[in-house]
């Protein structure tokens, strides 16, 4: 994670062609670069040429000459691949890596002859500090025409300053040093607001960029950003504009660009879905100046198609001049198919047909990060996807390629540069010419917080969601599950739902709850009450109870074995160490056929962790070990409880990192209301 604290980040990009709104910016700042904000070679650009913050649109479009722009439609003789950053021929893959000391690089995989990707050459660096990932929009064309593939990125800084920068590509896979073009000042351009697309929308050669912007009102507009010869852009012009009453959001899109007319110039694809449920795909044609035309509704289904199941992508599959539109779509069975439609006369996306089809489990789309481009040199586009094996974090990470046929299928499952170790499927983010799309929203895991600071024990107010009313709560909150905590009694002989080490915070007398039996003596432990608190005259719960009651609440269970459990679990007598562990083990065995849970240990200790696994798999329960909620806070809990903004940061970081376009990622927090406020806006329901 690059910073824990300094960014302040409101509402994201939310109601594009639609009603929908978020609130506020996350901008970013980049640090160690004196120079960065500097508008050295910026364009000089007017408070009226941009949009507001506050949704009024700009009084005078054409001010920025978006009427008088006129471009003359380029005559190809002989197609160029898509971004091919070496000059052999052949597209190749750029992927912007953030590393965990916080420095940044892009890399590119080059294509070899048949398809495949070579191991990654660094082709550019900054040092710690400088960006962050998490406040960058990419997309990849050939922004000053020179056939050779370069990278834009708008920017957000933490002032609310936006800029757009360029790389240069250098022709042997590298890049050169970033070329700010645009900046516009805190107050005009809201970061989160912008969605971006490549393509050369006026036809000279160059690709230029095309911006939605989601205005809190409700209006949203198209805006181009013109290449100019250097590879920067001019200043942006409207090409296109709806309004709130036309009801579009822009989480119900997502985007692609290509020449699907064969005019010379690339257009925008966007696949809606409504909220009634119907699918269909929509193409913005563009026009000599740059800018759009009115969308036309083509291919539609109103059952059938998932929304959230489908990415899309644009290439040129069987070779004919003219791009298509292909969905990857990730079936509810398992099995994934890529859908490829044409365009036709009447400016309309129909022939759907599928174009490749791999069986249940094969793949998975969430561990796939997709670019399209013509990686053999045939005339032909292909795709590629960088595929993150198992374990996402520290896995292996391979590269695959599925290569175009004749007919516009694709066949390959051509399997090039691999690495066992190293590499971090979370922070490889390979760069595409459109935007993926607002990822899907996670699933929100709530926990209890409890004061890291000195004397927390005494502080405690006991928050942690071990009974039912603590678990209604956290649903209520957004929550659709909750993080809480097994202990065991005295020789393991009851599993019960605790998070401290003593009874401290409880009626009664103060003892180790290990060291006390559930129901036998005068300190034990059942019948006691919370003494303080939210939850308080709530009462202790067995393991099997509480796991009745997030079932009967449909809540998901993500269990934390306690240290303090290890007496007993790791005990040297037999009976203790087998009664122990049947308490932890049976009542799992018993209800997971029907529900939802998931156990790990917070232990420090390795031999607890690896009992604990070796205890689960021989009991072929494998499947609670997996998929756990990612830890998303980036502040600890205090009581009083501190300030939700103080991981607004860190949640921005963690969505961009881990957050996807076709699966909703389990994500765990103390603060699940707050958490659920603020992902409006920024992901879309499954």
């Amino acid at each position: 994670m690059k910073r824990s604290t300094g960014m302040v980040c409101v509402a994201v990009v939310c109601a594009l062609l639609g009603l929908q709104t978020g609130a506020g910016s996350a901008s970013a700042q980049v640090r160690a670069e004196p120079g960065a904000v500097a508008r050295a070679g910026a364009a000089a650009v007017g408070f009226t040429e941009l949009p507001h913050v506050g949704g009024v649109a700009p009084g005078n479009d054409d001010a920025a000459g978006g009427a008088a722009r006129v471009a003359t439609v380029r005559a190809v003789a002989e197609r160029v691949p898509r971004h091919d950053y070496n000059r052999d021929g052949r597209s190749d893959v750029v992927a912007w890596y953030d590393y965990s000391d916080g420095s940044d690089a892009l890399h590119t995989f080059a294509a070899t002859p048949d398809g495949s990707l070579s191991a990654p050459l660094k082709g550019w660096e900054a040092a710690e500090g400088n960006y962050w990932a998490e406040h960058m929009k990419y997309v990849t064309g050939d922004f000053n025409g020179d056939g050779t593939g370069d990278v834009a990125a708008f920017y957000g800084y933490d002032d609310g300053k936006v800029s757009l920068f360029t790389w240069l590509g250098k022709g042997d896979g590298t890049f050169g040093a970033r070329l700010t073009s645009w900046t516009a000042d805190p107050g005009n351009w809201t970061f989160d607001a912008v969605t971006a697309e490549a393509g050369d929308f006026d036809g000279d050669g160059r690709d230029d960029i095309a911006a939605w912007y989601d205005y809190r009102n409700g209006d949203d507009k198209l805006f181009t950003f013109l290449a100019r010869t250097d590879g920067g852009f001019a200043s942006p012009f409207a090409s296109f504009a709806r309004t709130a009453a036309d009801g579009w959001e822009v989480g119900r899109m997502k985007f692609a660009t290509g020449d699907y007319d064969g005019d010379g110039r690339d257009d925008l694809g966007v696949l809606y879905g409504y909220a009634s449920g119907t699918v269909t795909l929509m193409s913005f044609t563009g026009e000599p100046g740059g800018g759009f035309a009115e969308p036309v509704r083509g291919w539609e289904s109103a059952t059938g198609w998932t929304f959230s199941r489908a990415t899309v992508h644009s290439g040129d599959f069987d070779g004919d001049g003219r791009d298509s539109i292909a969905a990857w779509y990730d079936y509810a069975d398992g099995h994934d198919a890529l859908i490829g439609f044409d365009f036709d006369a009447e400016g309309k996306f129909g022939n759907r047909r599928e174009i490749l089809n791999r069986p249940a489990g094969w793949y998975e789309r969430s561990r796939m990060k997709i670019v399209t481009g013509d990686y053999n040199g045939d005339g032909r586009d292909d795709l590629a996807t960088v595929y993150g094996y198992t374990d996402l974090r520290s896995g292996a990470v391979k590269t695959i390629t599925f290569t175009a046929q004749a007919d516009g299928t694709l066949a390959g499952d051509l399997h090039g540069w691999e690495a066992g170790t190293g590499w971090i499927f979370d922070r490889t983010r390979p760069i595409e010419r459109h935007s993926e799309g607002l990822p899907v929203c996670p699933t929100i895991f709530g926990h209890g917080g409890y004061p890291t600071g000195e004397k927390g024990g005494e502080r405690d107010q006991v928050r942690q969601p071990n009974h039912p009313e603590g678990l209604a709560q956290q649903k209520s909150w957004g929550a659709a599950g909750v993080e809480a905590d097994l202990q065991l009694t005295k020789n393991g002989t009851k599993g019960v739902m605790w998070h401290n080490t003593s009874t401290r915070g409880l009626t009664g007398p103060d003892a180790d709850a290990n060291a006390i039996w559930w129901a036998t003596g005068a300190d034990q432990l059942k019948g006691r009450t919370i003494d303080r608190g939210p939850y308080e005259g709530e009462t202790v719960y067995t393991f099997r109870e509480w796991l009745d009651s997030a079932r009967s609440q449909h809540m998901a269970a993500f269990v934390e074995l306690k240290g303090e459990a290890g007496q007993s679990l790791l005990s040297e007598d037999a009976s203790i160490r087998e009664t122990a562990w049947n308490e932890v083990i049976a009542p799992i065995e018993e209800r997971i056929a029907s529900q939802q849970i998931m156990i790990y240990t917070g232990s420090d200790n390795p031999d607890l962790q690896a009992e604990l696994e070796k205890r689960v798999e021989a009991a072929g329960l494998d499947v609670v070990l997996r998929n756990h909620p990612r830890w998303v806070d980036g502040i600890g809990w205090e009581e009083p409880a501190p300030a939700a903004s103080g991981n607004y940061a860190t949640w921005l970081n963690r969505l961009s990192r881990y957050g996807l376009p076709t699966t909703s990622v389990p994500m765990a927090t103390t603060w699940p209301k707050e958490l659920k406020s603020w992902l409006s806006g920024r992901c879309v329901s499954a």
